[in-house]
């Protein structure tokens, strides 16, 4: 038997080794009673009814067991009809407990000890996290603060090198909102064409925009793989249903079966009740959100330039504006005022160095909500 001493010096394995909570999260762990929350990424309009009910059906009056590890075949077909440019069979598509999971089996399917992976600066902490347990190395492409985070193809050119096996785009953006344009899509396929180089596309606010709809990298490279789900467009965060999409029989095919070893199979439930997700009675309830996050969106950076003399980024989808605190000093220390004022924000470091001195704010809350957050925030801040 191992003696008491030697079990107290146990490590975990190195690919755990410096993985800690995000910034994200503790700060809102740390959020006094009655704090406003503009820290979390979740929606907080309510699952749609008719989704909740067709749950409610599903579980009540039919025998959910296993389903294939990759998933059902009509939700795997529904989920491919959403990408006609690649002609996608079910079999490209599996079948994901949540978008995170895609894009973690995605990054431990592709990257191998050693290899370098281009991640934009600043970006969802996830990426960083995904790399690190895959062995991989982070390099970060910047995606400029003096340009209000819009895509710089100069800088991400000159951080390919003969080690990258795989690059991460995200757009709409979390943290800063932003879409990549058509012009940024071309350069960054044109950049990668011929170098063997695979492409991670989080859309998982892709039905989340408040201008044209955005276009899939996966439009202009072939190899890509995409990472999507349901839970931010129509405010199922809970019900965990993702997927990754991919042209390439050989890496789908690889995404599975990690996924079956890993998860089995995404809840049943959750994935017949998702079948609706593609009627015209979704589709509204998609194009409700977009104008209600398109008006709260507005509502906020007009606040904080009418009341805190600060500016806000312009969001162009999702729900995140980034607010200019350089003036008031070091984005954690503003943050950490903010969270004594009972208003959860999030430090921009936390996404990446390109974001120091900015907060990331989240606008799901309702309007009355957000005008409190703010005078909070002015009073723990300025007066």
């Amino acid at each position: 038997m191992m003696p008491a001493q030697e079990l107290s010096r146990f490590l975990p394995a190195r690919r755990m080794r410096g993985l800690q909570p995000t910034l994200i999260r503790q700060f809102f762990e740390r959020a006094l009673p009655d704090s406003i929350n503009f820290g979390l990424g979740e929606p907080d309009l309510p699952t749609p009814q008719f989704l909740r009910d067709e749950a409610a059906r599903i579980s009540r009056d039919e025998q959910n067991g296993y389903t294939s590890h990759p998933g059902i075949p009509e939700l795997r077909d529904k989920i491919a009809e959403q990408y006609p440019h690649l002609g996608l069979p079910r079999t490209g598509v599996v079948v994901t407990c949540g978008s995170q999971e895609a894009m973690t089996d995605a990054f431990l399917c592709v990257v191998d000890e050693g290899d370098e992976v281009l991640l934009p600066d600043p970006s969802f902490p996830a990426y960083d996290a995904c790399t690190r347990i895959a062995q991989g190395k982070p390099v970060y492409y910047r995606m400029p603060a003096e340009s209000d985070f819009g895509f710089d193809i100069s800088h991400f050119r000159s951080q390919i090198t003969e080690r990258t096996k795989a690059a991460v785009v995200i757009s709409p953006s979390n943290p800063t909102g932003r879409i990549l344009t058509l012009d940024d899509l071309t350069q960054i396929a044109e950049a990668l064409e011929g170098t063997g180089i695979w492409l991670i596309s989080d859309e998982i606010y892709s039905d989340l925009y408040f201008g044209d709809r955005p276009r899939s990298a996966s439009e202009f490279y072939d190899r890509t793989i995409i990472v999507s789900g349901l839970s931010k467009s129509l405010s199922m965060t809970g019900w965990r249903l993702g997927w990754a999409a991919c042209k390439d029989p050989e890496m789908i095919n690889a995404i599975q079966v990690l996924h079956g070893f890993t998860t089995v199979c995404t809840s049943t439930i959750t994935q017949k009740a998702s079948l609706i997700a593609w009627t015209p009675e979704a589709e509204a309830a998609k194009q409700h959100a977009r104008d209600v996050y398109r008006e709260r969106g507005r509502f906020l950076v007009d606040l904080f330039e009418t009341e805190m003399g600060l500016h806000a980024t312009s969001p162009e989808g999702a729900f995140y504006t980034m607010l200019d605190v350089r003036s008031l000093g070091d984005d954690i220390e503003v943050a950490e005022k903010c969270l004594q004022g009972r208003v959860v924000t999030v430090p921009g470091v936390a996404f990446g160095n390109e974001a120091k001195g900015f907060l990331r704010i989240s606008f799901c809350n309702t309007e009355e909500r957000m005008a409190e957050g703010v005078r909070r925030m002015k009073q723990a801040l300025i007066n």
